[in-house]
């Protein structure tokens, strides 16, 4: 029988201290433009924090979903279920579900409260040399992380236990795919709103989705 994957943070992303050049991103960046964001959130840290610790890793693969007319999207033509609700709040806010009854995926909601809209984190980096397929896909990202559908609605700039951090350095090379696992959304599986850094080597899908040209 399978197990759902552990929910008890991976002590190896143990980031603490915090970088002092590490800043949260303002409001108005997640009630922003979906896909700009899925975008921008390559390179940002996914962090959370443990009792007096941190432990975080590097965002290298996003998705976005456009709300009521993406097919591929929980909030299609409206849907609003208690599982749901997260999506309507203020840009910002997580957005947690379970698939296959095991592994919880994490999403950053995007756009004004009311308009259900969000961005798939997919895959990320840990430090300190982790092994590429540690946080690569959705539900390995969350188990690693200790996410789960208890922190689903919990506000990202509130301080609270689970934040993301703005990128420093140079932006990633970026490429572009339509997105994984949603065959099932007529023309809207073929949408590009897949963003990956093509230099990281955690990210998920099959090796034909990881060989793109960057997105200009």
């Amino acid at each position: 029988m399978k197990r759902a994957l552990a929910s008890i943070p991976d002590t190896r992303l143990l980031i603490d201290p915090r970088p002092p050049e590490w800043t949260e991103y303002p409001r108005a960046f997640f009630r922003g433009n979906t896909i700009e964001v899925a975008r921008e959130l390559l390179g940002a840290w996914i962090a959370r924090r443990q009792g007096d610790l941190w432990l975080g890793a590097r965002i290298v693969e996003t998705e976005a979903y456009l709300g009521r007319d993406d097919a591929a999207a929980h909030s299609w033509r409206g849907r609003r279920t208690a599982r749901v609700e997260p999506m309507y709040q203020d840009g910002g806010h997580l957005y947690v579900f379970l698939v296959y009854g095991m592994h919880h995926c994490a999403n950053v909601v995007t756009r004004p409260e009311g308009i259900a809209e969000a961005v798939l984190l997919r895959a990320a980096e840990g430090p300190h040399g982790l092994s590429a397929t540690t946080l690569s896909g959705p539900g390995r990202l969350c188990a690693a992380l200790g996410i789960t559908k208890a922190d689903s609605g919990i506000d990202l700039l509130s301080g609270g236990s689970v934040r993301i951090f703005q990128r420093f350095g140079a932006p990633p090379k970026t490429g572009v795919t339509p997105r994984i696992g949603v065959d099932y959304a007529g023309a809207a599986k073929h949408w590009p709103l897949r963003f990956f850094d093509m230099d990281s080597s955690a990210i998920s899908g099959p090796p034909r989705m990881k060989r793109n040209l960057a997105v200009q």
